[in-house]
C-alpha cells in the first residue's frame, strides 16, 4: 500500500508540475513511464480481483493526457484514447479531478454503458431510490460535458429527459418530470430542422408533456397542447413514421377526451386511418398496435361492431407478437379494454372472460410499482366489477376492490390519479351494496368520495362524479344534509367542467353529458335539509339555480359588461378587453370576419387558453383600476335582490327529490312547495303536449282531440305550477291578482328551467271558464309574464345602457321565399302593415317577393347573414320574418333562416359573436325561436331568444313551437300598435312585455279553445 501512494505521489508531482509551469518535460522521462507501468500493473491486478482503483485510474488518466499535448500526433491519439479509457470510470463516479478538454470525448465512451443502463432500468422491476439517482446523475454528467455545439448534445439531453422519466415512474417525484420535460425542450433547441433526430426529439418531447399532463393537474392543459404541436412538428419533420402519425392520434384521442372538442376526435380518426393504410410489416406489435387503435377509434365514430372486431383481433397480434417484448402489459391491457368496449355491445361473457385474464397478466407482467403499475391494476379493477355487475359474483368485487386499493398503494397522494382511483374505488364499493345488502360499503364508498372531492390535483370531472355519487349514496341511507353539501360541490363544479378556453360545442357536449340533473337536485336537496330556517334555505337554494343554470350564457355575460364608462376612463384596456372578447366568442360554425364584419383575428386550437389567459389578465388589470373592482363580476347578492323592485322573480325546480318554486320578491326569498310537479309528471305533460301539436297541423289528425289535451295540460300546469305560485306571491304582498279599472297588472318574471321550459307557464289556466271575472283562473289574467334563464340574465338585460340616439334606427328581415323551404305566404303582409308602425326603417327582404310595383324600400337587399350581421349595430329595433329552425342535437346551431342559410347560417352561435350597443328589441317571427333543443342542455337556455338578449337587446319576443303563417301577422301588428307611445314610428321598447301581453291576451279571448295559436309567444327580457 505505501509503494502505492508513493507511486501515485510521484505520478500527480510530475503532472502538477506540467499544469502549473507548462513544463512538459517531466511527463516524457523515463522515470515517469516507469511510474506509470508500475501504476498499470497494480490497476491491472485490481480490476482482476474485481475492484476499481479510481485514484489511480485518474492518475494514469491525466498523465496519458497530458502526453498526448506534447507527442507528435500518431502517439499523441493513443495517449488521448487511453486517457478516456482510464478516465471514464472516475467520470461515472463523480470525480471532480478530469481534465476539461478530454470531458466530451469521456462522455462519448460512457454514453453506450449509460443507454444500457438506462434501457435496462426503464423495463426492469422497479429499482430502488439510490440506483434511480446514480442513474439520472450519470445522465446529467453527460449532457454538462457536452460543450454548446456538440454533435450529440441534443442526444444526451434526450437521453437525460427519459433517465428522469424512469426516475419519475419510480419515485413519483414531479420535479423531476418538471427537469425531464425541459430536458426535451433542449433536445429539440439543440436540434437543428432537418436533421435526422429531429423528429425523434419532438416525439419524446411530447411523450414526457403527455405523462406530465396525466400526472400533474389535468385542468393545465397548456401541456397536452403544446404535446400535440410536438407531435404535429415531428410527423412533418418525417412524414412516413407511422408511429408519430399514431402518436399524434392517440394525443388528440387524450385530448377529445379531457375537452370533447370534435375536432380533435375527427383528426384523430382520419389520422388513425392513415396509419392502418401505411403502417410498414417491419415491426409487428407496432403494426397491430396501431391497426388495433385505428379500429377502435372507428368504431366509436360510426358504430359499425365489425371496426371493434377487428381490433380486438388486431390486439390479439399484438399480444402474440410481443411475447417477449418489454412492451408485453401494454399489448395486454390494450386487448383487455377493447374486449371489454365489445361486451358492453354484445353482452357475450367469453369477450369479459378473456377481459379479465388480460388484464391479470398484464399486471403480472409489469414491474411492481410506480405509475404504470397503478393503471394496470385499475384497468384490472374496472374489467373484474364490469363482470361483478353481469354475474353478481362477490369474488370478482372482492378482486376488483383489491386491485384498486393496491394500486392506490403506489400512487402519491398529491398525484391527480390518486383522486381518480379513489373515485373508482368508491363507486366498486357502492356497487357491492345491492347484492349484498350491507350498507357498510357504502359508507366505506363515502369515506373514499370524500377524499376525492377534496383532492386539488385531480381532473374537475373525478371530483365532479365524486360528489354525484357522494350526493345520491348520502340521498339513499338517508342523510339529507351530507346530500345537500355534495350537492353544491357538484353544482359549484359545472363551470370547470367547461372551461372558457374550450370551443362552445366543445362546452356543451362537456355539460350535456355530465351536467344534467345535478342542479335541479341541488336545488331540492338544499331546501329538504335540515338545519337553518326555511328562508335560509331557500336562498342556498336560489343561489345553486343560479350557479348551476345557463353556466355557458354566465361565462359570456362575464365579458359583457358595458365599456361606456371604461372607454371614457381606459380607452387603452377598452380597445384590448372588446378585441379579446371578439377573439374568443368567435366559433368555427360562423365567424364575422369571415363574413366581412369585424377585424379580429380568428383563434383556432391551442391559442384559445393563452386567450383566456391573457383576458384573466386583462380583468385584473381593469379590476384594479379606481371605479371598476367590480367590473366583468356577477352580481351580488344584494345585486340579485334588487331585481324584484319592478316585480317578483320566480324560479321552478323540478328534481325526484322534491319540486318547488323560488320566489324573489321585495320581502326576500321564499319557496313553495309543487309535490305534483314530479319529472315524471312533467315529462308525461311535455310529451303529450309535443304530441297533440304535431296532431293540430295534420292533415288527417284529430284537431279537436289536440287542442282539448293542450287545454288540460294547461290546466294542469295552472293547478300545480301557477296557482301555487300567485297565491304565495299575494301572501307576500305582490298584487298578482286582477288589478282594479285602469290599473296596470303586475309583472312577474317566470324561470323555469329543465323540462319545464319546454311548456308554456304563461299560458296556464283554464281559458275556456266563462266570463272574466276578478277570479278567473290563468296567468294571463293575473300578471304580465317575462322569461329569463336566469336572474342574472335578468339583471344584465336591465342594466345594459343601449347608446343615445336622436332617432333609433329600426330593421325589417323578411323572407316571403326562402331557398329549399316553402314559402311564407303572409310575410309580405306583414312586412306591409307593421312598416308603417316604423320610422323609416331599413327593409332587407328576400328580392323574389319584395316589390309590388309601386314602392321601393330603403336598404332594400338579398337578407343575407352578412348583411343582417352589418345592419343589427346600426338598429334598436329588429324584426325578423321567416323560418325559424331549432337543432335539437346542437343547439347552438339553431337558427334564422335567410338567402344564404345552406352556407353562412344565422345560427345562435353566430349572434354569440355580436355585441350591439344599439339594441333594445327584437321580435323573432319565426318558429320555435324559444325552443331550448337538446334534452340534455335544457337548464342553458340556448336558442335564439337567448342569442339576441345576449347579444344586447333587453327585450326578445320569442316562440317555443311552430307558429301559423297567417295568424302572425296579426300578432305582429297589434304588438307594434300597443308598442306606438305617439305619432307613427314613435316606439317604446320598453313596454315590450305589456304590449305583447294585451296581444296575445286578446287573441286568446277569439280563440280560447286553440291555444297553439296564440300560446307560443313570449317576451324574454327586462
Amino acid at each position: 500500500m505505501a509503494e502505492r501512494e508513493e507511486l501515485l505521489a510521484a505520478m500527480w508531482a510530475r503532472i502538477d508540475g506540467v499544469t502549473a509551469t507548462g513544463d512538459l518535460s517531466a511527463v516524457l522521462e523515463r522515470g515517469s513511464q516507469v511510474e506509470a507501468l508500475h501504476l498499470i500493473d497494480r490497476f491491472t491486478k485490481a480490476g482482476n480481483e474485481g475492484e476499481f482503483d479510481l485514484e489511480v485510474a485518474c492518475a494514469l488518466g491525466w498523465w496519458y493526457h497530458v502526453r498526448s499535448l506534447v507527442l507528435p500526433a500518431q502517439q499523441a491519439e493513443h495517449a488521448r484514447e487511453m486517457a478516456v479509457v482510464f478516465l471514464q470510470g472516475c467520470f461515472v463516479a463523480g470525480m471532480d479531478r478530469l481534465p476539461q478538454p478530454l470531458l466530451a470525448s469521456i462522455a462519448e465512451s460512457v454514453y453506450p454503458h449509460a443507454c444500457d443502463v438506462l434501457w435496462r432500468a426503464y423495463y426492469a422491476p422497479i429499482l430502488n431510490a439510490s440506483d434511480l439517482s446514480e442513474l439520472v446523475t450519470l445522465w446529467r454528467r453527460i449532457v454538462r460535458a457536452a460543450p454548446l455545439g456538440h454533435p450529440k448534445r441534443a442526444d444526451w439531453l434526450a437521453q437525460l429527459g427519459t433517465a428522469l422519466e424512469v426516475r419519475f415512474r419510480g419515485t413519483g417525484e414531479l420535479t423531476d418530470l418538471d427537469d425531464s420535460v425541459e430536458a426535451q425542450r433542449a433536445a429539440v433547441r439543440a436540434t437543428p430542422q432537418g436533421h435526422p433526430d429531429h423528429s425523434k426529439h419532438l416525439a419524446l418531447l411530447a411523450n414526457s408533456l403527455q405523462l406530465r399532463f396525466a400526472s400533474t393537474s389535468h385542468e393545465q392543459l397548456a401541456d397536452l397542447d403544446e404535446a400535440v404541436e410536438a407531435y404535429r412538428a415531428a410527423v412533418d419533420a418525417s412524414p412516413g413514421d407511422a408511429s408519430h402519425l399514431s402518436a399524434l392520434a392517440d394525443a388528440l384521442a387524450d385530448r377529445f377526451q379531457h375537452t370533447g372538442r370534435q375536432a380533435d376526435l375527427n383528426e384523430a380518426l382520419e389520422l388513425h386511418s392513415s396509419t392502418i393504410r401505411t403502417s410498414p410489416d417491419s415491426d409487428p406489435v407496432r403494426t397491430a398496435t396501431h391497426m388495433a387503435s385505428g379500429f377502435r377509434n372507428l368504431f366509436r365514430q360510426t358504430g359499425n361492431l365489425e371496426n371493434l372486431n377487428h381490433a380486438v383481433e388486431a390486439c390479439r397480434l399484438a399480444v402474440r407478437a410481443a411475447k417477449d417484448d418489454p412492451g408485453l402489459p401494454l399489448r395486454l391491457d390494450a386487448l383487455g379494454e377493447v374486449l371489454r368496449e365489445r361486451f358492453t355491445h354484445t353482452e357475450r361473457m367469453e369477450d369479459l372472460d378473456e377481459a379479465v385474464e388480460a388484464s391479470r397478466n398484464a399486471v403480472r407482467a409489469s414491474p411492481k410499482g410506480g405509475h404504470d403499475y397503478a393503471g394496470r391494476l385499475l384497468v384490472l379493477g374496472n374489467t373484474l366489477r364490469s363482470r361483478f355487475t353481469s354475474t353478481w359474483e362477490s369474488r370478482d368485487l372482492q378482486e376488483a376492490l383489491e386491485a384498486y386499493r393496491a394500486a392506490l398503494r403506489v400512487t402519491p397522494h398529491d398525484s391527480p390519479n390518486h383522486a381518480m382511483l379513489l373515485t373508482e374505488l368508491g363507486d366498486a364499493l357502492s356497487s357491492g351494496w345491492v347484492p349484498e345488502g350491507d350498507v357498510q360499503y357504502v359508507h366505506e364508498a363515502l369515506s373514499v368520495w370524500g377524499d376525492a372531492v377534496e383532492a386539488p390535483t385531480t381532473l374537475p370531472l373525478h371530483r365532479f362524479r365524486a360528489a354525484c355519487s357522494s350526493m345520491f349514496w348520502t340521498a339513499c341511507i338517508p342523510d339529507l344534509g351530507r346530500a345537500a353539501n355534495f350537492a353544491e360541490r357538484a353544482v359549484l363544479m359545472l363551470p370547470e367542467l367547461a372551461p372558457r378556453r374550450l370551443k362552445r360545442n366543445d362546452q356543451q357536449r362537456a355539460l350535456g353529458s355530465h351536467g344534467t340533473t345535478v342542479t335541479a337536485d341541488a336545488v331540492a336537496l338544499a331546501l329538504a335539509a335540515p338545519g337553518g330556517t326555511a328562508q335560509e334555505r331557500a336562498v342556498r337554494a336560489l343561489r345553486l339555480a343560479e350557479a348551476g343554470r345557463s353556466v355557458l350564457l354566465s361565462q359570456a355575460l362575464d365579458t359583457r359588461s358595458d365599456l361606456t364608462d371604461l372607454h371614457q376612463e381606459h380607452p387603452d384596456l377598452a380597445q384590448r378587453f372588446a378585441t379579446l372578447r371578439e377573439l374568443l366568442d368567435q366559433d368555427s360554425a360562423v365567424t364575422l370576419s369571415a363574413l366581412g364584419v369585424g377585424h379580429a383575428q380568428i383563434p383556432v386550437g391551442g391559442q384559445r387558453p393563452q386567450l383566456v389567459a391573457e383576458l384573466e389578465a386583462l380583468l385584473g388589470r381593469i379590476r384594479s383600476q379606481e371605479g371598476f373592482a367590480d367590473f366583468g363580476l356577477p352580481p351580488t347578492s344584494d345585486d340579485l335582490l334588487a331585481e324584484a323592485a319592478l316585480g317578483p322573480v320566480v324560479t321552478f325546480n323540478v328534481s325526484g327529490y322534491r319540486s318547488d318554486a323560488l320566489l324573489l320578491t321585495r320581502a326576500g326569498i321564499s319557496s313553495v312547495s309543487l309535490p305534483k310537479l314530479t319529472p315524471d309528471n312533467v315529462i308525461e305533460r311535455v310529451n303529450a303536449f309535443y304530441q297533440a301539436l304535431d296532431t293540430s297541423t295534420a292533415p288527417d289528425g284529430d284537431r279537436i282531440a289536440a287542442q282539448k289535451t293542450l287545454r288540460e295540460i294547461l290546466e294542469w300546469l295552472w293547478e300545480h305550477a301557477a296557482e301555487p305560485v300567485l297565491s304565495a306571491l299575494a301572501d307576500l304582498g305582490e298584487a298578482v291578482f286582477p288589478a282594479k279599472d285602469g290599473e296596470p297588472l303586475q309583472r312577474v318574471w317566470l324561470a323555469p328551467g329543465g323540462l319545464l321550459g319546454l311548456l308554456p307557464l304563461h299560458a296556464a289556466g283554464f281559458h275556456t271558464d266563462p266570463g272574466d271575472g276578478p277570479q278567473r283562473r290563468t296567468v294571463l289574467d293575473r300578471v304580465i309574464s317575462s322569461y329569463t334563464p336566469t336572474i342574472r340574465a335578468l339583471h344584465h338585460a336591465r342594466t345594459r345602457r343601449p347608446r343615445p340616439t336622436d332617432q333609433p334606427q329600426s330593421l325589417i328581415v323578411a323572407m316571403p321565399t326562402t331557398p329549399g323551404h316553402n314559402p311564407l305566404r303572409y310575410v309580405s303582409e306583414e312586412v306591409r302593415r307593421i312598416r308603417g308602425l316604423f320610422h323609416d326603417p331599413i327593409q332587407l327582404i328576400e328580392v323574389a317577393q319584395a316589390s309590388d310595383g309601386t314602392h321601393h324600400p330603403r336598404g332594400m337587399g338579398a337578407p343575407s347573414t352578412a348583411t343582417v350581421l352589418a345592419r343589427l349595430p346600426e338598429c334598436a329595433i329588429a324584426h325578423f320574418a321567416c323560418h325559424g329552425v331549432s337543432d335539437r342535437v346542437d343547439p347552438s346551431r339553431s337558427q334564422l333562416l335567410l338567402h344564404d342559410h345552406a352556407t353562412t347560417p344565422l345560427t345562435v352561435s353566430a349572434l354569440a359573436q355580436v355585441n350591439l350597443d344599439h339594441a333594445q328589441l327584437a321580435y323573432l317571427s319565426a318558429c320555435s325561436t324559444a325552443d331550448p333543443g337538446n334534452p340534455k342542455l335544457l337548464d342553458e337556455s340556448i336558442h335564439l331568444t337567448s342569442a339576441f338578449q345576449l347579444a344586447g337587446f333587453p327585450h326578445v319576443v320569442g316562440t317555443l313551437w311552430p307558429i301559423n303563417d297567417r295568424l302572425a301577422v296579426e300578432v305582429a301588428e297589434s304588438f307594434y300598435t300597443h308598442l306606438t307611445t305617439g305619432p307613427p314610428g314613435t316606439l317604446d321598447p320598453t313596454q315590450a312585455a305589456t304590449a305583447l301581453h294585451h296581444t296575445i291576451r286578446g287573441l286568446r279571448d277569439r280563440y280560447p279553445a286553440t291555444p297553439s295559436l296564440w300560446a307560443a309567444f313570449l317576451h324574454s327580457g327586462a
